[in-house]
């Protein structure tokens, strides 16, 4: 905290509330760690809390100026005679640790100014007692010396500001001349000592309005010292001596005459430190007060930088923040993708057990009812014998038995071969039906299937049916009536018997098995396949769910910290803006 001097109080300045205020920006925008920030963070808070303060201050021969800053900055720090010890320029600044330092000029310099060549190092620190060695009027060395730098740890300093002790306005040296009226251009502003006891000398008035008129400086004081010597009145006539001298000089040039109320003039006396504090608030508050241009332009580029870095932070969490909503989004969209296939492969499984289920029900024929079929066929038999029998005995012939056992076998054969031909027909067809159904469904691309030919499917896998009984017992009947209806319902009964004791029904279970068993375990093996890599699918579909909400919780995680970060840097905006 930085302090304006008051007699008996401190009072801290509106610049270092905001100096403050802003530094704890700093290290708030700091832990924000942003790398590619960090340099023009440093940048900004070491430009505004090293920022030096210049004053410069003059005076002719006996102005009192060592006396004076000695008691202005509190401490005997420059040496004080009435001949005159201040040969050298000094500059005064805040450390920590004292320390004296002598800034000597280069050869070239030397050279230009006339002196014995001699070879100094650039600049070397000295104690205390040395300091008269280097900076005496008397002094062999004193002409060799450029500045000397005085490092003294005061509170007055700790503001960065620094005193700029110059030889006087009568320093016969041209090249200490001209370093003096560098540092007095580049000063905020002057302090002009004349020693109020003695009279204002034209050397001072050509110096004030020379400041006036080149206006190079941030502003100009006029100290009068020595005032214990003077009565008030006296002062006061030494004032109006030294405003009217400014005035008939400015107008004598040309120069506005009220260029002289931009002279601040202070009157002190460094026995009884008169003045002292009220000079000391002036400076504090040109420096740090509400008016101090140098100062509102610190605090204004501060808070300009930080400003602009924290709408980069802010800039580059929102963008991250959309892109980590745009990912969440994506992601949710993707879960959705990810939940339909899941619930799809769930559909296809169950919609291959339905087709499996219908594939065993629709080629499972052992509830077959083909055998009223073969019924009507023996009926067809019956017929033709029957009306063989009547054409005989129409003709008064004999019944041809030979021909009659020849259509009664002939008959059962070629039925049985067409009977069967039919069912496989049937089964072919079935097998078709079901595997186009299969195929669209779950394109498993099934192999066609050749089914054998059925005449040498009955011959190799039929049992041999023996004729010889049955026509028979088929002319025994025609022998033993003579009534053609007895016979034809004898015949009936025996061909009945005959397809029962064939136990056709078995016959044909076996045959659809023989026909449809490698299809069905085929059509089994390709669907099981097909069920196991779609639940190997919807493991690696639930795995990847599984991993994708992992990520999106992170990433809401995420969004919810880069939040709290946006929301704390517009409180962070907001904060450097009412500074």
């Amino acid at each position: 905290i930085r302090y304006l001097y008051q007699k008996n109080k401190i009072e801290t300045l509106v610049f270092h509330k905001n100096i403050s205020t802003l530094n704890m920006i700093y290290n708030e925008l700091k832990d924000f760690d942003c790398k590619h920030l960090e340099s023009r963070l440093n940048i900004a808070y070491e430009s505004a809390n090293n920022s030096k303060f210049f004053i410069a201050v003059t005076g002719v021969v006996n102005a009192g100026k060592s006396s004076a800053l000695n008691a202005l900055i509190g401490r005997d720090v420059l040496g004080v005679s009435n001949v005159p010890e201040t040969a050298n320029l000094n500059i005064i600044t805040y450390s920590e640790n004292d320390f004296i330092a002598v800034n000597f000029w280069n050869n070239e310099e030397i050279e230009a100014m006339g002196l014995e060549a001699k070879s100094f190092d650039s600049s070397r620190k000295i104690s205390q007692n040395e300091l008269k060695l280097y900076t005496g009027a008397t002094s062999e060395i004193s002409p060799y010396v450029k500045e000397v730098v005085l490092g003294v740890n005061l509170d007055i300093l700790k503001d960065g500001i620094n005193i700029v002790d110059t030889p006087g306005l009568d320093d016969a040296v041209i090249f200490r001349e001209q370093l003096t009226k560098r540092y007095m251009q580049e000063s905020d502003f002057i302090l002009h000592l004349m020693n109020a006891s003695q009279s204002v000398t034209k050397k001072d008035i050509s110096f004030i309005c020379d400041t006036l008129k080149n206006g190079k400086s941030g502003g100009l004081i006029v100290v009068l010292t020595h005032i214990d010597a003077l009565s008030p009145k006296d002062l006061e006539e030494v004032l109006e001596y030294a405003k009217k001298s400014v005035r008939v000089e400015l107008e004598e040039h040309g120069f506005d005459k009220t260029l002289i109320h931009s002279i601040c003039f202070f009157a002190i006396s460094s026995i009884n430190k008169t003045g002292i504090d009220d000079l000391k608030r002036y400076i504090y508050d040109f420096f740090f007060g509400k008016e101090s241009k140098k100062a509102n332009i610190i605090i204004d580029n501060y808070k300009k930088e930080l400003l602009s870095i924290t709408k980069t932070i802010k800039d580059e969490s929102q963008s991250a923040l959309a892109s980590l909503n745009s990912h969440i989004q994506d992601l949710n969209k993707r879960i959705l993708e990810l939940q339909n296939e899941v619930a799809n492969l769930e559909k296809d499984l169950n919609q291959l057990t339905e087709e499996m289920d219908k594939l065993a029900t629709l080629l499972d024929y052992s509830d077959l009812n083909e055998l009223s079929g073969l019924k009507s066929i023996s009926a067809n038999i019956k017929d033709r014998i029957i009306s063989d029998i009547k054409y005989a005995k129409s003709k008064k012939q004999k019944v041809d038995y030979g021909r009659i056992g020849t259509i009664c076998e002939s008959g059962f054969r070629d039925a049985f071969i067409d009977f069967f031909r039919d069912f496989k027909n049937r089964i072919s067809k079935d097998i078709h039906s079901s595997y186009e159904a299969i195929n669209l469904k779950i394109n498993i691309n099934a192999k066609e299937f050749h089914l054998p030919n059925i005449k040498e499917y009955i011959d190799k896998n039929m049992p041999k049916i023996s004729y010889d009984e049955l026509v028979s017992r088929l002319v025994d009947i025609i022998r033993g009536e003579s009534d053609i209806e007895k016979i034809s319902t004898k015949i009936t009964a025996l061909f009945d018997e005959f397809l029962a004791s064939l136990k056709l029904k078995d016959e044909l279970v076996k045959l659809s098995s023989f026909f449809t068993l490698e299809f069905i375990e085929y059509i089994k093996l390709e669907i099981s396949l097909i069920k196991n890599m779609l639940k190997l699918k919807e493991g690696d579909l639930a795995t990847t769910l599984d991993s994708i909400k992992d990520d999106i919780r992170t990433k809401e995680q995420s969004k919810k910290k880069l939040e709290e970060k946006i929301s704390k840097l517009e409180n962070i905006y907001n904060g450097i803006s009412v500074c």
